[in-house]
């Protein structure tokens, strides 16, 4: 027996831990080879993918190709035409340099390249099992390149084990492709699964015809362009108006020199954008790219090439947030949406957002500034008159609220009494949010949106309980465009959908038709609430985890349809809102767990005061 434990791993052993570094799941490796024919300055770029992509990836270009010994020598790790020195690694210009992809994808599948130069008569075959070569030959095709990659993972069985459902799979691939073909418009891209065309992007004239190729007409009509350049960095692209906002930051797309990023102080540089403009918990859509010196940012951070380090930060977030800030502050030119019949209505101004509401003898809101624009929804707050008349029974929650209490729990002190909402007095409005009422012992604030949160997910359970959640029919049904990229994760999920009082039909592979929706809310936004919920969905569509997890989506189906910060509301919308509050289960707090109300003492009022 030998007395060394440290030994060199055998190179199949380190190239299939290289390729889980690598090659996550079926995306990762499209994501890899489409980027190398993009290198290869391909024009053309065709997937087609079998299983997910873990029967077949594969992927053919139109680029430069390569001879027999530079296709073979491709296939080892560490090989690459795009640096030559350390030195190189301070100014990286290609999507990839590593020299590990191809490779780590050869080690766990089934490889076969065919590749030919416009210089040479033939091409050649290079066919590799488990990252070695099995045969080489020559082959007749056009200029470029095509690789198929059979099996992934065929012998990594724990990799493969971990790969999620078909349709999840067929989404990641879809949405990491949709990335790509979102940075390069002047290439044609072509994504097929199972037969199905997916993506079929002809080369466009500019970022916004790309944007519009993929997401459509509805939505690009609401795109700004913006473009900001100071020294070293410029920021421009597309951003939604004001008017247009998401349930999640799916649509948010950020790009450095050309590289799809996921880079947290960019997101955060976006948002902050949209602060005041947008309702809190909605998101916008951006399609931003960086552009600055090679040198001034290092993309050699991680293995899959999606992280990137900044020399000046702060910089960076300087530019990307005047960039959209200046430009959203003038949303006349380009934002033919405004106008339109389906744009929600506008958000509140800063004015209007500080402005305190209060209500006259005659119910009629007063604002401290009249200058500020009505933010008075059309649609009156829909509250179903059908919950118990009965007091409900209300466990006591104080407002340091303990997640962890249960019934007959003792307490350290006597917590103090669940007011009845209805019977205090209604001072006003403020900030367009929160609900003002007296009570004997001072001044109670209540969030209207966790409040109507909290009544809304009550309906919602109760009804999935006595036999399914209630829906109300469309005067007229209504197509609800998909995501391409998700749609096929979105119509595995349609049994689900429909239990959440969703009527929904498919229309097409990229449509579907809204012939109902829940009747806690009514049919005015069920194409909006339904595009939410979609938006929401997970990886795993709204599938596992049994009835926790489908109560979860409930509370993101009342969150999504409940009155928002931001909505006035009438006098007897407020008072409607406070009974149905008085008559449901756990009040006190939203179904996240939030607080509906805040309590401010008198004491403490008139001690801020020193009385």
């Amino acid at each position: 027996m030998s007395d060394h434990i440290v030994h060199i791993l055998p190179e199949q052993v380190a190239s299939q831990i290289a390729a889980g570094e690598v090659v996550e799941r079926p995306a990762s490796a499209v994501k890899e080879l489409v980027e190398n024919a993009l290198d290869a300055g391909a024009r053309s770029v065709s997937v087609e993918i079998l299983g997910g992509g873990s029967a077949l990836i594969a992927v053919a270009d139109d680029g430069i190709g390569m001879t027999r010994a530079d296709a073979i020598l491709s296939l080892r790790r560490h090989a690459t035409s795009k640096i030559r020195s350390a030195a190189d690694l301070t100014a990286i210009r290609t999507l990839g340099f590593r020299g590990e992809a191809l490779a780590s994808i050869a080690s766990v599948s089934h490889l076969r390249m065919q590749t030919r130069r416009a210089a040479d008569d033939n091409g050649v075959e290079v066919a590799a099992e488990a990252g070695n070569i099995e045969d080489t030959r020559a082959c007749a095709m056009a200029a470029g390149t095509r690789i198929e990659v059979r099996q992934l993972f065929f012998n990594t069985p724990a990799r493969l084990k971990f790969l999620k459902t078909l349709a999840t799979e067929q989404g990641a691939v879809a949405e990491s492709f949709q990335r790509v073909a979102l940075a390069n418009h002047h290439v044609a891209f072509r994504l097929t699964s199972d037969g199905r065309v997916v993506f079929d992007l002809p080369r466009a004239n500019s970022v916004l015809e790309r944007f519009r190729q993929v997401f459509g007409a509805k939505i690009a009509t609401k795109m700004l362009a913006f473009d900001l350049e100071r020294p070293g960095i410029r920021a421009q692209g597309l951003a939604a108006s004001s008017q247009e906002s998401f349930a999640s930051g799916r649509m948010i797309f950020t790009f450095v020199n050309g590289r799809a990023v996921r880079d947290r102080m960019l997101i955060r540089a976006v948002e902050q954008a949209y602060q005041t403009l947008i309702p809190r918990g909605r998101h916008p859509a951006t399609l931003l790219f960086v552009d600055m010196r090679p040198e001034e940012v290092d993309v050699n951070v991680h293995p899959m090439k999606t992280e990137v380090r900044f020399r000046n930060g702060g910089a960076v977030f300087d530019v990307v947030y005047h960039a959209l800030r200046d430009r959203l502050a003038d949303q006349t030119e380009g934002a033919s949406a405004a106008n339109s019949d389906d744009a929600p209505a506008p958000a509140a101004s800063d004015d209007a957002a500080m402005g305190l509401i209060t209500m006259s003898s005659k119910g009629a809101p007063d604002r401290a500034d009249d200058r500020a624009p009505s933010m008075r929804s059309d649609t009156p707050l829909r509250l179903v008159p059908d919950a118990p008349i009965e007091k409900a029974f209300q466990r006591p929650l104080t407002l340091a609220y303990d997640r962890d209490a249960r019934p007959g729990a003792p307490t350290a002190a006597p917590a103090a009494p669940i007011p009845m909402y209805s019977k205090l007095r209604v001072i006003g409005q403020i900030f367009a949010g929160y609900i003002a009422l007296e009570t004997e012992e001072g001044l109670l604030l209540i969030d209207q949106h966790a409040a109507h949160e909290r009544v809304t997910f009550e309906k919602l359970r109760r009804e999935l309980r006595d036999g399914g959640i209630r829906t109300q029919a469309m005067l007229a049904p209504v197509p609800v465009e998909l995501n391409p990229a998700r749609a096929s994760q979105v119509h595995t999920a349609l049994s689900e959908i429909r239990a959440m009082g969703f009527e929904v039909e498919p229309f097409g592979p990229t449509t579907l038709l809204l012939k109902g929706a829940p009747a806690v809310f009514g049919p005015e936004g069920g194409a909006k609430l339904l595009t939410d919920m979609i938006e929401s969905m997970g990886e795993a569509g709204f599938r596992g985890g049994g009835e926790s997890a489908f109560e979860n989506w409930l509370k993101q189906l009342a969150c999504h349809g409940s009155v928002r910060v931001g909505r006035v509301l009438e006098l007897a919308e407020i008072h409607s809102l406070l009974a149905e509050l008085d008559r449901t289960e756990f009040k006190t707090n939203c179904p996240h767990g939030r607080p509906v109300h805040i309590q401010f003492g008198r004491g403490q009022i008139e001690r801020m005061f020193r009385r």
